[in-house]
């Protein structure tokens, strides 16, 4: 199918497998000659599209210069239709392309949505977009991404047989068998109606495979009433997390978390220094250092400043999976370097941990204002700080009113 459209579109719910599906049916099975490459647009699109073709065109000094022109549509054009004639065909996928509606203004969709239309037209690059079924509508809003409503290709949630081969295949290849079929079967009822299925069940069998019977080779029952069943084995994991934190530095969990969840209730996907900058200024955190830190990280009377709890909270957070760290570079590090970045490991996580449930509800209206002032700010920064696009008046008054609090 691929190889016969230019511009197609693979949607369905989160944790529907969509993206396994592509990287493993798609990208891994490009025929012989082809090229195929895969970007997430997060907050910078046109950059994350840049890298994606970065490691292909190290070799060369001016390619690699004329991709930090990538935002003029005409420098990627160009570029882009270089890197297509060195190959029989190219695919370049967009994966979580519901990021360039969450995380970008309007301008910034409308001028990569142009940009994905050309590549297709005028360089001849095969293109597919990943995305939530619930953003297809944003697409509708584009003209220029009208051929994907001509060939969706949708992927529902894994039906029990599926699901059921989802638990049982992995344990089996490793020669492990689940205590009784009976455990099998409570598991996939458990989630088989959830749109994020296979992602909770993945959690819970590497929760069950880590108190794994070695001597009899089981996944026991008792492991799995021991984790909370599937349900209940991510939201007890983050409560376990946080016991373990301390409840003294819940307030940094609490703002990491806020920060990495949008307004319309998407994981945002933060660069780490970005997402630390959140504290800076804000003193010194009023709680004594853990007591696995080195001592001479302590500051007067026994307290370290905020951001350096911070940083803590944050690497236990990744550690404990409950957020993810990644980092993209590329072969000419000068050129295209990236800083860390980091996210939740699953839209799962939002609606399975009642705390977190509860956090965002409650701050439902901070949480528009601060996407609203995320975008804001980017957009005044990409126009060269201009004045008359800072907030004045009602809006800055608001914001004012929003820090207070």
């Amino acid at each position: 199918k691929v190889s016969g459209r230019r511009l197609i579109a693979v949607i369905g719910p989160s944790g529907a497998g969509k993206s396994s599906l592509v990287r493993a049916g798609v990208i891994a099975r490009a025929p012989p000659g082809w090229r195929a490459v895969h970007c997430q647009p997060g907050e910078e699109p046109f950059l994350a599209l840049a890298r994606a073709l970065a490691p292909d065109l190290a070799g060369d000094a001016d390619e690699m210069r004329q991709l930090l022109a990538f935002h003029d549509a005409d420098a990627a054009l160009a570029v882009t239709a270089r890197w297509r004639g060195r190959w029989d065909g190219a695919l370049i996928v967009v994966d979580q392309f519901e990021e360039l509606f969450t995380l970008n203004p309007e301008p910034v969709r409308a001028r990569f949505v142009d940009l994905l239309r050309r590549l297709v037209d005028a360089a001849g690059v095969h293109v597919v977009l990943v995305l939530r079924d619930d953003f297809l509508l944003e697409c509708s809003r584009h003209p220029g991404l009208a051929p994907i409503f001509a060939d969706l290709t949708p992927v529902g949630p894994l039906p029990g047989p599926e699901l059921r081969r989802a638990v049982v295949e992995p344990a089996a290849s490793r020669l492990f068998a689940f205590e009784s079929e009976t455990l099998v079967d409570e598991m996939v009822a458990e989630v088989e109606r959830e749109r994020a299925a296979l992602p909770l069940l993945a959690f819970a069998v590497s929760r069950l495979w880590e108190l794994r019977d070695r001597e009899r080779r089981m996944l026991t029952r008792e492991a799995y009433e021991t984790i909370g069943g599937v349900g209940g084995a991510l939201a007890r994991h983050a409560e376990e997390t946080i016991d373990a934190i301390g409840i003294e530095r819940l307030p940094i969990v609490r703002e990491l978390f806020r920060n990495l969840v949008t307004s319309q209730g998407t994981r945002a996907v933060r660069e780490v220094d970005e997402l630390l900058s959140v504290f800076d200024g804000g003193g010194r955190e009023g709680v004594k250092p853990s007591p696995t830190k080195a001592p001479d990280r302590t500051v007067g009377a026994g307290l370290i400043p905020a951001r350096v709890a911070a940083s803590e909270v944050l690497a236990q957070l990744i550690d404990a999976r409950l957020l993810t760290s990644f980092e993209e570079s590329s072969d000419d590090v000068n050129l295209l370097a990236e800083n860390r970045r980091v996210e939740i490991v699953h839209e799962s996580l939002l609606r399975s941990w009642p705390r977190l449930v509860r956090w965002q509800t409650q701050d439902a209206d901070a949480a528009q204002l601060r996407d609203q002032l995320r975008q804001a700010a980017r957009l005044w920064q990409e126009r060269g700080r201009p004045s008359e696009l800072l907030w004045s008046g009602t809006p800055y008054r608001e914001l004012r009113v929003w820090r207070e609090s």
